[in-house]
């Protein structure tokens, strides 16, 4: 939410709540706004944030926390130097706190939480699961296949574990359009848990789909839609394991985002004629013209 949209009335009453609040308590409101911020905005609310309260340098402290908790939160996408592909960072593949994975590149990330950079690399030393890596790289073949064909822009990663000999696969995707011309902005993300044991007969995935979009052209608006999903595809040797376990979520995505279309597509319809009166307590029209001839009379 970029508090400078939010209008008199709620401009007002954040400007009365930081001149009754504590410092800790300024810290945490000031934090909730910015882990709200839409997808592109970070810096913008920030500085908004900043400009509201007594003393900025009270989020000092907690700022690289606060930006760590919104980067992975975002599946924020970076590029390193030099590399192809871009990578998403995520809790799924910290390290540290700021280190992340790149199993694709072979490497591990150092990133500036503040700055938002890939400040530097070094190659995996451990880090990958030697056993899952077969199947950890053909279900990043056939995700990256289906990012390319699905999403006009974004990225996916792909990690690879193993809890108490069960394979765990988790494929994570991001999708962003940033539109400040238009004054909108919007971002996909959605996160894939693949659970099975090489040689049984089926993969059992978790999923959860997360949409923000932000509207604010002359106010304020922003969509926030969750999905949680639970699907089943057969198991089997790397690839096909992965082509089928990536079948069944892209049907779960495409089935997802086909029923948020048809919601918006009916809801003027339905859902915003339900909020408006359709007529008066008196139950008939009002005749704007006659009131209009009345006070053109009145002014005579």
């Amino acid at each position: 939410m970029c508090i400078r949209d939010s209008g008199i009335n709620a401009e007002y009453g954040v400007t009365r709540l930081i001149e009754m609040a504590s410092d800790q308590d300024l810290v945490t409101l000031a934090n909730n706004f910015i882990l709200a911020s839409p997808p592109g905005e970070l810096l913008e609310v920030v500085t908004d944030v900043r400009g509201l309260l007594p003393d900025e340098s009270i989020l000092n402290e907690s700022a690289p926390n606060t930006f760590r908790e919104w980067n992975t939160d975002q599946f924020f996408e970076v590029t390193p130097s030099g590399s192809p592909h871009a990578v998403l960072i995520t809790k799924f593949g910290e390290i540290s706190e700021s280190e992340y994975l790149d199993p694709k590149g072979g490497q591990v990330l150092t990133f500036d939480h503040i700055k938002q950079e890939v400040t530097g690399t070094r190659p995996i030393s451990g880090e990958l699961d030697e056993e899952v890596e077969p199947f950890r790289a053909q279900f990043e073949g056939s995700a990256s296949q289906y990012l390319a064909e699905t999403f006009e822009n974004g990225a996916c990663t792909v990690y690879g574990s193993q809890e108490d000999g069960t394979h765990v696969i988790t494929v994570c995707f991001s999708s962003s359009q940033f539109n400040p011309k238009s004054l909108w902005t919007g971002r996909w993300r959605s996160y894939w848990v693949c659970k099975f044991r090489p040689g049984t007969e089926e993969v059992k995935i978790s999923g959860n789909i997360r949409i923000n979009v932000h509207l604010y052209e002359d106010g304020n608006v922003q969509l926030r839609a969750e999905f949680k999903k639970d699907l089943r595809s057969p198991c089997g040797p790397p690839a096909p394991c992965a082509q089928e376990a990536l079948k069944e979520i892209g049907k779960a995505e495409q089935e997802y985002q086909l029923a948020i279309e048809n919601l918006y597509a009916t809801m003027g319809d339905s859902t915003f004629k339900a909020l408006r009166r359709v007529l008066p307590v008196t139950k008939t029209k009002i005749d704007w013209d006659k009131i209009y001839t009345y006070k053109v009379a009145d002014k005579k």
